[in-house]
C-alpha cells in the first residue's frame, strides 16, 4: 500500500503537466465555460490544448478555474468490492464514514 504524503500540493499547474506527460486529454474551465483537448504545450504562463490537427487553443493559466483530467486520480486508494458489499446496511444503503485520525 503506498503512502500518503499530506505535504504534497496538487495544483492546476501540476495536473496540466501530468496530463501532457501522460498525453491524457483535458476540459480546463475558463470564465464559465469548459475548454477541451489534449495538452501539448506549457510554459507556465499558458497552454496548449489540441483539439483536433485543424484546431487548438491557448489559455493563461492564471485564467483557468478548475481542470479535469481523463485519468485515474494519482495516488487514489483502491476499494474492495467485497468490503463495500459487506458494508452496506440490509436496504442497500452505505452508512457515512466517522472522522478520520490524522496520520503520524
Amino acid at each position: 500500500m503506498s503512502s500518503y504524503s499530506a505535504s504534497m500540493q496538487y495544483t492546476i499547474g501540476t495536473a496540466l503537466s501530468r496530463a501532457l506527460d501522460a498525453g491524457h486529454d483535458v476540459e480546463v474551465l475558463v470564465e464559465g465555460q469548459w475548454l477541451s483537448g489534449r495538452v501539448v504545450a506549457s510554459d507556465g504562463v499558458g497552454v496548449v490544448l489540441e483539439v483536433n490537427e485543424t484546431e487548438h487553443s491557448v489559455v493563461r493559466m492564471d485564467s483557468i478555474n478548475a481542470v479535469r483530467v481523463f485519468a485515474a486520480t494519482p495516488h487514489r486508494r483502491r476499494l474492495h468490492t467485497a468490503r463495500i458489499a459487506e458494508e452496506r446496511l440490509p436496504d442497500g444503503a452505505m452508512p457515512m464514514p466517522g472522522p478520520r485520525v490524522p496520520a503520524e
